[in-house]
């Protein structure tokens, strides 16, 4: 079989080949409601100005992301920054998954800046990054494209951001 660029997700998480004519087709984002994640207000905000920046760009797989980030952010827990608990992905942690129970993946997220500490980074403004943002460890959540369904991404571990940089201090 070959791939073609349209076959392949491109959202800061590499080229993972679209092979899931089995899964229904997610036109209406509301299908994924309720979306249970915890959010800080700090992430809450940020991904508020992502939709917003999204919006303002107009385009169809920009507008889906918007609507993504919309949907996130009314069903989820939002609680203080500080309470979001270990365990749940924020826009600074670094964060372990699977794709559809395939070989796992780690990346440190980030909102606006890189991490320069990390190379294997993943932008919060992405799918993946949106679709990750506030889950816990062992929580899964079906992984959308521009256009449709790939799957789903579950969250293996999640390690605190403070514990990144053990040797950095302020």
């Amino acid at each position: 079989m070959r791939y073609t660029s349209q076959n392949r997700l491109r959202n800061g998480a590499g080229l993972i080949a679209r092979q899931h004519d089995h899964l229904p087709a997610f036109r209406d984002i509301s299908t994924l409601r309720p979306i249970r994640a915890r959010l800080g207000t700090y992430d809450y905000w940020q991904l508020n100005e992502h939709r917003r920046r999204f919006q303002a760009i107009g385009t169809d797989p920009f507008l889906r992301l918007a609507q993504l980030i919309r949907a996130k952010m009314a069903d989820a827990e939002v609680v203080n920054t500080s309470d979001v608990g270990a365990g749940v992905v924020t826009g600074e942690s670094r964060v372990s998954f699977a794709i559809e129970a395939g070989r796992p993946q780690t990346r440190t997220l980030y909102h606006w800046t890189y991490p320069e500490h990390d190379r294997s980074r993943l932008a919060v403004g992405t799918y993946l990054g949106v679709t990750l943002i506030g889950l816990p460890v062992g929580q899964g959540m079906p992984l959308l494209d521009s256009e449709d369904v790939l799957g789903s991404v579950q969250v293996l571990a999640v390690q605190d951001p403070a514990d990144l940089c053990p040797g950095l201090h302020d």
